[in-house]
């Protein structure tokens, strides 16, 4: 095999294994599964935007669930703990004698005081998760953008020889 090739191939092994790209687990998804609501809670239960992301829990109810009961990203078991020890132990976040897990069964933000309920954003593209089996179409894109740089690099090496075995 030639070295265009070799290289061809290797660059296809790269790209393919690629794993998708996720903004983060389903936590919204897995608090409205746990506590049988009707729709998963806005991400700003815990982020400041619906954004959300890594190291972007800005708010009293997401915060307590770290430092009171260690949550860490892409933990899922330890959100389903630490939800079942905050219902079990009536953490009140807001402070307005409501548990969190209480406000979030009643469709209420329980970071808003007396019951209030978040606003909810204007939503553009991917802002919570992106499900793991999606498929990953940047890196499929960049795939077949890489393979035809290495072909029409191969292609010019072919012409290369044949002009000058010609001469």
């Amino acid at each position: 095999m030639n070295r265009a090739a070799l290289r061809f191939c290797l660059a296809m092994a790269i790209v393919a294994a690629a794993p998708a790209a996720r903004a983060s687990d389903p936590f919204p998804e897995v608090i409205q599964t746990q506590l049988k609501l009707s729709a998963p809670p806005l991400c700003t239960v815990c982020h400041l935007t619906l954004i959300g992301g890594a190291m972007m829990v800005t708010k009293p109810f997401g915060r307590n669930l770290m430092q009171k009961y260690g949550l860490k990203s892409q933990d899922i078991a330890g959100l389903q703990n630490a939800i079942t020890k905050a219902q079990e132990n009536g953490d009140d976040s807001d402070g307005d004698g409501v548990g969190d897990i209480a406000e979030l069964i009643r469709g209420t933000d329980p970071n808003v005081p007396e019951g209030g309920v978040a606003v909810d954003e204007p939503r553009y593209g991917c802002y919570c998760s992106i499900p793991s089996t999606a498929p990953s179409s940047t890196a499929a894109a960049a795939g077949w953008g890489l393979g035809l740089v290495l072909a029409g690099l191969r292609r010019r090496g072919v012409y290369r020889t044949r002009v000058e075995r010609k001469s």
